[in-house]
């Protein structure tokens, strides 16, 4: 059995039954395409470590976050293969060192652009979910995925849900981790602002990725704000102007849903030591998780 073979019989007997997120299951199959031929063409049981990391190396040099999830993808694939007596390969810190990629900062709204921004989306069919995603720092997907019923009679928002397109499949799941799940407290002033929306729709905005994209970017240029911020730089924005407003990373972390302290302390560190504005008033808000 050579590289190429075990790979697909790896990703069809252990990724795909085992219920990962379509985005988690597309990811494994590109790093699956990705592996060059004459890699894959290897005999499985005579596969070398300075091989792979040949590969890896290569790729790291031109894209380091796809070296990352190739790394992943195939660390996982050969342990099964060596736990199985297919080969000997031993893919490890050692053999396969981890590939370091530091993110680049990225752009964010000033309080001014956020209060711009803001005025400006109104003007825009997606405008509801915008307002969230900065005020509340949804995800795009927990955003695309908001039903009226996610608020309750006490103005709580349920984050609950999130709809993707993986594959040419646009569909509403599970959220990725518990963590993910979560209720905010949304400020008075933004429960006006959706009271005053229309519900004929069981969606907050029925609408894609790519329309609320659009949307995003439209609500840009009539606010004439060049920062090349994107739709998931409304979540940076919320969170760097929270973090600068003296909101601690513990109740930040709950808000943003992430697993762990570290991520969000890592993430907005860096973030607000890169931020010499003043912290909004509104924007943030004192959003309250519950």
């Amino acid at each position: 059995m050579n590289l190429e073979d075990w790979l697909d019989t790896w990703f069809a007997l252990y990724v795909v039954p085992a219920q990962l997120a379509p985005s988690t299951v597309a990811m494994y199959r590109r790093s699956v395409n990705a592996v060059p031929s004459w890699l894959s063409r290897q005999a499985l049981e005579t596969l070398s470590p300075v091989e792979v990391q040949r590969w890896l190396v290569t790729v790291a040099r031109a894209t380091p976050r796809a070296a990352q999830l190739d790394r992943t993808m195939i660390t996982r694939a050969i342990k099964v293969a060596r736990k199985s007596g297919l080969c000997s390969c031993v893919l490890d810190e050692d053999t396969l060192p981890r590939i370091k990629h530091t993110a680049a900062i990225a752009p964010i709204l000033t309080p001014e652009e956020s209060r711009r921004y803001l005025a400006a989306a109104q003007q825009v069919p997606s405008y509801p979910l915008l307002l969230l995603m900065l005020v509340c720092g949804l995800r795009r997907g927990e955003a695309l995925g908001l039903r009226w019923t996610d608020i309750d009679a006490q103005g709580v928002l349920h984050v609950q849900r999130q709809r993707q397109r993986v594959n040419h499949a646009y569909t509403a799941r599970k959220l990725k981790s518990a963590a993910s799940n979560r209720a905010l407290q949304l400020p008075p002033g933004v429960l006006e602002i959706l009271h005053t929306q229309p519900r004929s729709l069981s969606w907050v905005c029925d609408t894609t990725p790519e329309h609320l994209n659009r949307d995003h970017h439209a609500a840009l240029r009539l606010a004439q704000i060049t920062t090349p911020v994107t739709l998931h730089g409304l979540r940076h924005t919320m969170a760097t102007l929270a973090a600068l407003d003296g909101t601690s990373m513990k109740l930040l972390q709950a808000a943003l849903g992430h697993s762990t302290y570290t991520l969000t302390a890592d993430l907005y560190a860096a973030h607000t030591q890169a931020t010499t504005s003043s912290a909004p008033t509104l924007v943030w808000q004192g959003l309250a998780v519950v």
